[in-house]
């Protein structure tokens, strides 16, 4: 019996919340998208083999160990640009775990799962989109119950995300990632405002199908976010992409940067998508930017697991 796992990819959207006061230290939010998408294979083997996942080999190891299984063969058929903000690591990791379980006879938990995987320590979102999909805000971190949902919608399915992938600086790792936020500086309160006014009017606006409020919302999130973060990445955005989200600006484009970049995303209708993804193409070449730029869909279902022979 061969398992697929297939799952889509996290674009984060900053925090609604950052502080002390609150029990937790971070509240994050997010959108699931279509693309990029890992599609995993899962079958019993006499040893334990892992194809196409080089850049994972020796984290499945230890998902293996602490699952306590082995004599699998897992195989990426599609997988997720690593280090570059789309959450790759913990959808590898989620569903290496699902596949392998399903394998098994076991069926995990997705929450208890990232617990034992040490996921959704410093946002839930990722592993919430896995398990759920669509726009989520988590209800904060850390948790010890794991990650939970504050909110999820349904992203409305005419619109459509064009997300774009610089060939730039990697992202920061999750150790890198874990030195910084461990833990927070009180936030100013107006850039306390910008994340939670931000927050709502986003969420009010995707519940509403109202584009340009929802393209608002998530600006005025991303600044605040920015805000906080701007004497590590260099600015509001990361010092080498800020060119490209002014001119976009100008465009009247609103860019969003997802996590620690470089992939940068926008929303539009699905009319609009490719004149769109078309004029950010030509801002990056005029800018001297390479890179990929992708159309997908919201995914507004979490992984899917499928048997077969």
């Amino acid at each position: 019996m061969r398992v697929k796992v297939i799952t889509g990819s996290r674009l984060h959207g900053g925090f609604y919340y950052i502080g002390r006061s609150w029990g937790v230290y971070y509240g994050g939010l997010g959108f699931y998208s279509e693309l990029p998408k890992l599609v995993l294979e899962a079958w019993e083997c006499s040893d334990t083999r892992i194809y196409n996942l080089d850049d994972f080999s020796s984290v499945i190891t230890g998902v293996l160990d602490k699952l306590g299984l082995s004599n699998v063969c897992l195989m990426a058929k599609e997988s997720i640009p690593i280090h570059v903000g789309l959450g790759s690591t913990t959808q590898t990791l989620l569903a290496v775990g699902v596949a392998i379980g399903k394998l098994k006879g076991i069926n995990y938990n997705i929450i208890e799962l990232a617990k034992l995987l040490g996921r959704g320590r410093v946002s839930g979102v990722g592993t919430l989109l896995f398990k759920y999909g669509g726009f989520i805000l988590d209800s904060g971190n850390p948790d010890i119950g794991g990650p939970r949902t504050l909110l999820r919608l349904r992203v409305p399915g005419e619109w459509r995300f064009v997300i774009l992938i610089p060939e730039a600086r990697r992202g920061l790792s999750e150790d890198e990632e874990s030195n910084i936020l461990r833990e927070p500086i009180e936030p100013s309160s107006h850039i306390k405002q910008l994340m939670s006014r931000g927050a709502l009017r986003l969420a009010s606006a995707i519940a509403r199908r109202d584009l340009q409020e929802a393209l608002e919302g998530l600006r005025e999130v991303q600044t605040g976010t920015g805000l906080y973060f701007s004497t590590i990445q260099g600015g509001v955005y990361r010092s080498d992409l800020e060119d490209l989200v002014s001119e976009a600006s100008k465009a009247g484009l609103v860019l969003a940067q997802s996590s620690w970049g470089p992939t940068l995303y926008t929303i539009t209708s699905k009319e609009s998508a490719r004149a769109d993804a078309n004029m950010l193409l030509l801002l990056m070449r005029e800018l001297g930017i390479r890179g990929n730029v992708l159309l997908a869909k919201p995914r507004n279902m979490g992984a899917r697991v499928a048997l077969g022979g």
